[in-house]
């Protein structure tokens, strides 16, 4: 009793450990079942479409998962807090599962469509849910290392979802591969919806429908902008009445907030200087991760004459790396509050650096290079997964601990899209002439290499000269 009395005010929500463990079980699977959604359908994108005779409406596609994660990230950050935490996994998670189910077995373009936009609506909703309640059971102590057993979670669901769901469909099993991230996410509901109690704000609920409406047609129209702007021209009206409509939006937004009894994104977020920055740190390591994903392989392919199959194994080491290396470096991190800045400082200088090393990419470069290069940046992204986000949560009042998490999840997120049509302009830049050329197409991966090697360091920058003074003097 003695313990329980000692450890109750570090912890938010006081678990039995039974229960503790089921529900971190459950955000285990919950974020398992996020990275095989998210992997499965970047390898069954083609199968699927083709199936439905519909490959024309690839990037349609992908932009709606995106979108839909995007926009309901925020919101559903806030609903956890209105409507309780336990609801906000339970609910979009089960509306998650049976569209996943039902996608299985449509063979329709336009229900396909329909319901993977639900698909990432729902995932959006509880995406960050399995962070919040990370920082809400654990002592804050204890929270880097379940960060990292989350990272872990979709090193591993990713990484296996991808191969599992190939194999099958190979096969001929598409729709079970279809139906495969189902099974962790079910198992995740189960364990948090039978072990968390649904702490849930008081009194009231007062949904701010205003808030929703302003930021959904602020982010469609930016981000819709963003996606098409580099195929057809930024000069287009459509592209220039997107960007014109969404920032109209945002302003709108802002207003409404300032006024909102319940607002969406409580403004007062951004007078907190450290976790306003921490936003900014995160952005940037986030920001890389395009150049890695989609110009790597091609600098791999047209400069170095690599195979297609060598190209696509680039990331295999680390992706083995992040399996395993997010848990450690969060039992690390966990030790000293000043441990955090400098595990921020690994995460930005290891990408910069490899970064910087392939913005010489050239045709006498061993392939080897790009598979170190990629492989350090595992190092980096498993220090960055156990660092912000418990950093950002320290300097969050209770109230603000669910949008707060979630707004640092929804900017993560913005800074890929923001990223590919940063990386766009700098390889349309340098391959317009001739998209064809290997000459070109080494100007464009060394300009996105080198943008994402500048960007990373500035982080670096921003961590050595605002983040680590303000968390260094807590161990003096």
């Amino acid at each position: 009793m003695a313990d329980q009395a000692t450890n109750a005010p570090q912890v938010a929500i006081p678990l039995p450990p039974a229960k503790k463990r089921a529900v971190q079980a459950g955000c285990v699977c919950m974020m398992l079942s996020v990275a095989m959604y998210g992997l499965v359908f970047a390898t069954l994108t083609s199968p699927i479409l083709e199936s439905v005779d519909a490959m024309g409406y690839v990037s349609l596609f992908t932009i709606f998962a995106s979108l839909g994660v995007s926009i309901m990230t925020p919101i559903g950050g806030k609903l956890g807090d209105l409507i309780g935490r336990r609801n906000i996994v339970v609910i979009p998670g089960i509306i998650c599962a049976v569209a996943g189910c039902a996608f299985a077995f449509v063979r329709s373009l336009v229900p396909l469509m329909v319901l993977r936009l639900l698909i990432g609506f729902a995932q959006g909703a509880f995406t960050a849910a399995p962070y919040i309640i990370a920082g809400l059971i654990n002592e804050r102590k204890d929270v880097p290392k379940a960060m990292g057993m989350l990272a872990t979670a979709i090193a591993v669901g990713g990484f296996g979802g991808s191969i599992i769901a190939g194999i099958l469909t190979d096969m001929g099993l598409l729709t079970v591969a279809i139906l495969m991230p189902a099974v962790p996410l079910i198992a995740g509901v189960l364990l948090i919806g039978l072990n968390l109690p649904n702490v849930k704000r008081e009194g009231k609920v007062q949904i701010d429908v205003a808030g929703i409406c302003a930021l959904v047609v602020a982010l469609c129209g930016i981000l819709l902008a963003l996606n098409f702007g580099s195929s057809v021209g930024w000069g287009n009206p459509a592209i220039i009445g997107g960007f014109v409509v969404g920032i109209a939006a945002v302003v709108a937004f802002i207003k409404i907030e300032e006024k909102a009894v319940e607002p969406l994104i409580p403004l007062r977020l951004f007078g907190n200087q450290q976790y306003t920055m921490l936003l900014v740190i995160g952005f940037i390591c986030y920001f890389y991760t395009t150049a890695m994903n989609t110009y790597a392989p091609i600098g791999a392919m047209k400069v170095l004459g690599a195979s297609t199959g060598l190209a696509g194994s680039l990331q295999f080491p680390r992706t083995i790396l992040t399996m395993v290396l997010p848990t450690v470096a969060g039992v690390w991190v966990g030790k000293k509050s000043a441990n955090a800045w400098k595990a921020m400082a690994i995460g930005t200088l290891l990408v910069a650096v490899p970064m910087l090393a392939l913005g010489f990419t050239n045709a006498a470069m061993p392939i080897a290079v790009y598979f170190v290069a990629i492989t350090v940046t595992g190092v980096a992204e498993s220090f960055r997964a156990v660092s912000i986000t418990p950093t950002a949560q320290a300097t969050l009042p209770p109230a603000d601990m669910g949008v707060g998490t979630s707004l640092v999840n929804f900017v993560n997120s913005l800074a890929n899209t923001i990223a590919a049509a940063v990386f766009g302009v700098a390889y349309n830049l340098n391959t317009a002439a001739d998209p064809t050329n290997a000459a070109l197409i080494q100007n464009g991966v060394c300009a996105v290499f080198m943008t994402a090697a500048v960007v990373t360091f500035v982080g670096f920058l921003l961590v050595i000269f605002v983040i680590r003074p303000k968390l260094q003097p807590k161990e003096m």
